[in-house]
């Protein structure tokens, strides 16, 4: 593996488990020096242990809650602190508790929760990098999405806030520029515990559903964002990479009924 985080300091938010501690696991392999975080302590201890035993490369973990204000500010701070700067963030954190209920029964309390972790934590872990070390050096921005933001994949609340991250990211790119370069990812539905909660189909049926044959993996998403986030995409911003096994290619169908609400599409 390549060294393209040599002399490079990363954050990764929503590291403990699925894309984000893939993520940070080939950050760190590829010489960075990495700082994760996540509300769970337990969970974020054993990353970091199981990224050093993988890597050789030890990882700062830092407890924090990104809905909090407060706890993302001393998050950033930690990180800045120890690892001397901030040349990268990558914010994967993302909650879906509304799942897949239907648009007549959305709660707007659960709504607002969802919009506050997935939106607003999201700008607000980039304007901390920014003033704390991104302004004066330079650095990536990667924000996880889905393909949900470009389609009705039947989670309305989730659907809605990464639409919205999409836009956030094209604002940040354009007001951030040329300092910080601003990208998102974008993939299907990955084999993580975030998507399972969500299919109950077979798992054959689901890998047979893609041009690829497959469903995604956490690397397969991690690959993508370990790229934008690296100098090898210096002259990429404001773009996002979507990363969803073929699913974009496939053509409408009209030969099949409309779905239900409420019945299994994944």
């Amino acid at each position: 593996m390549s060294e393209r985080f040599r002399n490079k300091s990363a954050l990764v938010v929503g590291a403990s488990r699925g894309i984000g501690f893939a993520t940070a696991r080939d950050i760190a392999a590829e010489g960075g020096s990495v700082a994760i975080t996540g509300r769970n302590e337990e969970t974020l201890t054993e990353a970091a242990r199981l990224i050093k035993e993988e890597t050789g490369t030890a990882v700062l973990p830092v407890v924090g809650h990104a809905r909090r204000d407060e706890e993302r500010r001393a998050t950033v701070e930690t990180a800045t602190a120890e690892l001397g700067k901030l040349d990268v963030l990558v914010y994967t954190t993302a909650t879906n508790i509304s799942r897949n209920a239907p648009v007549l029964e959305l709660d707007p309390e659960v709504m607002r929760k969802e919009y506050d972790l997935n939106v607003v934590a999201a700008l607000e872990y980039a304007k901390l990098a920014y003033w704390s070390s991104m302004r004066d050096n330079g650095g990536s921005v990667v924000l996880l999405s889905s393909i949900a933001a470009f389609g009705n994949v039947r989670l309305p609340v989730y659907s809605m806030t990464k639409s919205a991250l999409e836009v956030l990211r094209q604002h940040l790119a354009d007001q951030l520029a040329p300092a910080v370069r601003v990208n998102s990812v974008a993939p299907g539905f990955v084999d993580t515990a975030f998507a399972e909660k969500l299919q109950r189909l077979p798992k054959e049926q689901v890998n047979a559903s893609y041009p690829l044959g497959r469903q995604g993996a956490p690397e397969d998403v991690a690959r993508a964002i370990v790229f934008l986030a690296s100098d090898e995409a210096e002259w990429i911003t404001g773009t996002t990479l979507v990363v969803d096994g073929g699913k974009g290619t496939q053509p409408y169908r009209h030969d099949l009924p409309h779905v239900e609400v409420g019945s299994v599409l994944h």
